[in-house]
């Protein structure tokens, strides 16, 4: 049996022996702080790691087990103290006493808030200007998230805000989570060479190893905005070539830097770009959706 001191995987397991991967382990449910703030786990979103509350009315939650061989710790403990408007971290608590958990409140995905509720092109870069303040904020800091992708953005909706009303949630927010492969960095954007990849979602392009940290955060959100705009597309039969362009911007033309990376922009670049875009859009999504009703034939 681990102590209560001990890392992650937390397992739970089944009356056999054998590891339950959808299940809580005990000293979850049995946790005084759980306890204490009457959270219900009911299931594993990434199993030994991150577990959920059981889907009901009220509050639901997210525990995380934090890996002290990581840097995630100290990543949130600098985050949650920057009180700043460009700052998405999502707010979160940390317990302490044994070994340190992350308690946060249950969002949806990104998709999720771009179905929903994304009807326009200014809309859909008003998301993306969003996302780009908040790896500016995180490379300001020096710290570069190195697994940007759709898993690792939530955003809160009107029912989030009233679950959770001293959170300082707000509605229609984008958040950054998961820096378990995060690194802080003594060097800034257009300073720092290349280092070796941690595992991530994104797949490098052409096999790559080695990044500059930033520009590879950059390269993530691009295809972050291509998940996007697939959503948008489905959601409003409108496949705008505006924010399409966008996304190829921010992956750029890979070279293979190994010094300081010139195959893309940096987030506080991308921020200022669509904050012009976002005041042309509307001109610009009546033109496209013209040409696509009278000059593009239905495939």
């Amino acid at each position: 049996m681990s102590s209560e001191s001990s890392g992650p995987p937390w397992e739970a397991y089944n009356p056999d022996g054998s590891i339950h991967m959808g299940g809580v382990p005990d000293r979850l449910l049995d946790h005084p702080e759980m306890q204490r703030r009457g959270i219900t786990l009911g299931y594993a979103m990434h199993p030994g790691f991150v577990f959920a509350s059981v889907p009901a009315e009220g509050q639901q939650f997210v525990v995380k087990v934090l890996d002290l061989n990581t840097e995630e710790l100290s990543i949130y403990e600098r985050l949650l103290q920057a009180d700043k408007p460009r700052n998405h971290t999502i707010p979160c608590d940390i317990y302490r006493e044994g070994h340190p958990l992350l308690i946060m409140p249950l969002l949806i995905p990104l998709r999720s808030l771009v179905f929903r509720k994304c009807l326009t092109l200014r809309r859909l870069l008003h998301i993306f200007e969003e996302l780009a303040e908040g790896v500016e904020f995180l490379h300001e800091q020096h710290i570069a998230h190195l697994d940007i992708c759709p898993n690792n953005v939530l955003a809160a909706l009107d029912e989030h805000v009233s679950e959770h009303p001293n959170r300082g949630l707000a509605c229609e927010r984008t958040y950054i989570i998961d820096f378990d492969t995060s690194r802080q960095l003594a060097l800034g954007p257009g300073d720092q060479h290349a280092i070796t990849l941690p595992p991530t979602q994104v797949p490098p392009p052409d096999d790559l190893t080695c990044f500059d940290p930033y520009s590879w955060d950059i390269y993530c959100l691009g295809r972050v905005y291509e998940m996007a705009i697939r959503a948008f597309s489905s959601r409003n039969k409108y496949s705008p070539r505006l924010a399409r362009w966008c996304a190829r911007w921010l992956m750029g033309e890979e070279r293979g830097c190994r010094t300081v990376c010139r195959c893309r922009p940096t987030a506080r670049t991308v921020r200022y770009v669509l904050s012009v875009l976002r005041l042309v859009a509307p001109a610009v999504e009546v033109c496209e959706r013209l040409y696509d009703r009278y000059f593009v034939r239905p495939s």
